[in-house]
């Protein structure tokens, strides 16, 4: 039989009580709980605090025993990666427990965190992407992307140089919609990128030449 400890919890309590008045967005108020549990050195501390606030704030949801030991370890997964903690606190809960509670490593959990915020993907949509090993397949560096259009762009205009003005500004008009298209799309290699702009461009050339 397990019997509780006579422990003061009042100053934990306390803390929880000034983070709910502040109405804080889900993320902060979720990372400062975890902050907060994570002071106390008892065990139960996470289940302390899940039963106050059910007790205290019943209109309240999310915070179950489980869900508030995951605010604890998200605290003390990122409060030495103040980088990745900010990226963090750009996605949603449910996001940021999918990437915490997979096997990942540091730099993996940032690749994600990146994907995730880009790419919108949904819960199903990130546990499956991680399972299938997403980061060895998909292009995420937007940056680099966009070196890699603009070197294009500018190979293809040194090559269209003698181009009549009406179809030069067609080709450039394809060309921003084919960039605004690739920075939103959700996957693929650079090597089929490549393949792929080097097509649509050849394609462009040969109608305005015909």
């Amino acid at each position: 039989m397990n019997i509780r400890k006579n422990i003061d919890y009042s100053e934990m309590y306390e803390d929880l009580d000034k983070l709910m008045e502040q109405q804080l967005p889900q993320m902060e108020l979720y990372c400062a709980i975890g902050k907060a549990v994570c002071q106390r050195t008892e065990k139960g501390a996470a289940v302390m605090a899940s039963e106050y606030l059910n007790k205290h704030y019943p209109d309240a949801i999310g915070f179950s025993p489980r869900n508030l030991r995951r605010m604890r370890d998200f605290y003390r997964t990122y409060e030495n990666h103040s980088a990745l903690l900010s990226r963090a606190m750009k996605l949603g809960w449910i996001q940021n427990v999918v990437i915490m509670e997979a096997d990942l490593t540091i730099e993996l959990r940032e690749w994600y965190m990146k994907a995730a915020e880009r790419f919108g993907w949904s819960k199903t949509e990130l546990t499956a992407n991680i399972a299938m090993n997403a980061h060895e397949n998909i292009v995420l560096a937007i940056e680099e992307e966009v070196c890699y259009i603009v070197e294009q762009e500018e190979k293809q205009t040194d090559f269209n140089k003698n181009l009549p003005v009406e179809i030069m500004n067609t080709i450039h008009q394809s060309v921003r919609r084919v960039r605004k298209w690739w920075l939103i799309w959700k996957g693929g290699g650079r090597r089929w990128h490549t393949m792929l702009w080097e097509t649509f461009m050849a394609k462009q050339i040969a109608s305005m030449r015909c």
